[in-house]
């Protein structure tokens, strides 16, 4: 009886351990072959940050410019949905670093530059169309709820940057 016990405890404590092993690295190889599908997303992006940089002091025209990157994360992430999950894994954590260090800032530095004053629908405007971009991006990601996660936290704060006498 007591071999039959010790015999599963050691046959546990294996299953556990096997089952305990972290999540292998990639590989050179590998980074490589994600590196050439994302090479059309970092041109994007690259070329739409120098875009933007021709209006240096309009926050307002450089947050529209996000429009077309993050419609072409969509498509991106949307085409590698099903497919390949690390790849959908790090555009997300890019177009997340994207938002948070590019895009919310940029929209509330338009926010200051336009609130009682002029450009205020333009704002509202482009505002709305960058959440309703990101929210179709969310519903992309339905099947995948830690990337999701991480992109509605965002989002949020996205939309917490309104203009507070206009309907938005």
């Amino acid at each position: 009886m007591i071999r039959h016990v010790i015999a599963i405890v050691v046959i546990a404590l294996m299953a556990v351990a096997v089952g305990a092993q972290p999540p292998k690295a990639l590989t050179s190889a590998q980074k490589g072959e994600l590196f050439k599908k994302n090479r059309e997303i970092f041109e994007k992006v690259v070329d739409e940050t120098v875009a933007s940089s021709k209006s240096p002091n309009d926050p307002l025209k450089r947050a529209n410019t996000y429009y077309p990157l993050l419609l072409h994360f969509s498509k991106q992430i949307s085409s590698a949905n099903s497919q390949d999950s690390r790849r959908v894994e790090e555009l997300s954590q890019h177009l997340k670093t994207l938002l948070d260090k590019g895009l919310t800032p940029t929209l509330a530095e338009a926010k200051r530059q336009v609130e009682g004053g002029t450009g205020v629908d333009d704002f509202i405007k482009i505002r709305q169309d960058l959440l309703a971009q990101l929210n179709a991006l969310l519903d992309v990601l339905s099947n995948d709820p830690a990337t999701k996660g991480s992109l509605e936290g965002a989002k949020n704060r996205l939309d917490s940057i309104k203009i507070p006498q206009a309907k938005q």
